[in-house]
């Protein structure tokens, strides 16, 4: 779709727009990632409504996932997402794709080496890869970009000069393709589709998480990098998995799916806090703040549990027995860790311990 309407040549916008938007009410985190507002600015483009896109984004819950590909989800009902990746230093050569795409009217996802790209708080220092805007104007005044982090009062807009360092900041960009019209489907529908393949997975993941807590992470001091990459997957994986079904199921008539959608916005709520939470002790960096977020994953243990038990009631069987030892969680922290902050080559061997 165009950035230029066809009718008397009106320019149309995409926008990040908390009054349209799923679940904004105070900053961007709340209930998606930087990420996923980006693939819904260009849905809410495309027509959807918020409840169209909560249908839309909802797959089967994987939250600790079994597959080796550390970044985004990208396959939905609504869309598919399709990443372009080059090395750190040649994100120039990705520069001519996209400034084709987007002055052709196709929104780009960026992904930007931190290093490169102007005002990072990383910039002139790590090539860490840890936050995305939406590219969705290319004109004389530079690249016009959908940010959530940038002010509210100017609309989480931000217009980059084309500079040497912003092309080569370019590493990372997606596309959405195969983007499907507005779903319609009521929450029972959804349900039924999601909610089965959901049961194991999620025994899983709870024992994962509890073995996380109770034998792999005393609460100590964390290396900085597994820091991040622990509140980059919750506050970017887990919280939007479990936020977008609680909202696609939102308003069933039946009370076992009312049940699952209360159970998923709860846990939500509480993946939220743990980001949020871990977000704001990076600074600190001490023992004592991070035993605080240590409780905080019980908790939120305690919350997918209960979920576990109000799909199971939905799909009348009785919870999955699972074990967990905690490796395959510390694997996708680690995975995720290298993914945003590897800097092109593997970490160290970063512990919990």
């Amino acid at each position: 779709m165009s950035d230029t309407a066809a009718a008397g040549g009106a320019r149309s916008s995409y926008r990040f727009d908390p009054a349209a938007a799923l679940g904004w009410k105070n900053i961007g985190l709340d209930g998606l990632g930087c990420f996923l507002r980006s693939v819904e600015a260009v849905l809410l483009h495309h027509g959807y409504t918020a409840d169209a896109v909560a249908r839309g984004l909802t797959v089967p819950l994987d939250l600790v996932r079994r597959g080796s590909w550390y970044g985004p989800l990208s396959d939905f009902p609504a869309c598919a997402v399709r990443w372009r990746l080059t090395a750190i230093g040649t994100g120039g050569r990705h520069w001519p794709d996209i400034a084709a795409l987007v002055g052709g009217g196709t929104p780009v996802i960026l992904m930007p080496d931190g290093h490169h790209w102007p005002g990072d708080d990383h910039e002139g220092a790590e090539h860490y890869h840890h936050h995305m805007v939406l590219a969705h104007r290319l004109d004389a005044r530079g690249l016009h970009l959908l940010d959530t982090d940038a002010p509210a009062e100017d609309g989480h807009r931000r217009v980059l000069p084309v500079t040497d360092g912003l092309r080569a900041a370019c590493t990372r960009y997606a596309v959405l393709e195969r983007t499907a019209p507005p779903d319609t489907r009521r929450p029972r529908e959804v349900a039924a589709e999601v909610l089965p393949p959901s049961l194991v997975p999620l025994a899983e993941d709870v024992a994962e998480l509890r073995a996380f807590h109770g034998t792999v992470w005393s609460g100590a001091r964390l290396p900085l990098l597994l820091a991040k990459g622990m509140d980059v997957w919750v506050l970017g994986d887990v919280q939007p998995q479990l936020f977008l079904l609680g909202h696609a199921l939102a308003g069933a008539g039946d009370p076992r799916t009312a049940d699952v959608s209360r159970a998923a916005l709860a846990a939500a709520a509480r993946a939220q806090k743990l980001g949020l939470l871990l977000l704001g002790l990076h600074r600190f960096r001490s023992e004592g703040v991070y035993a605080m977020a240590h409780e905080e994953v019980a908790v939120l243990a305690d919350a997918l549990a209960e979920l576990l038990r109000a799909t199971a009631r939905h799909t009348g069987s009785p919870p999955p027995r699972a074990r967990g030892d905690g490796t395959r969680l510390v694997r996708r922290l680690r995975g995720e860790a290298e993914w945003c902050f590897g800097q092109g080559r593997p970490l160290p061997d970063l512990s919990f311990v």
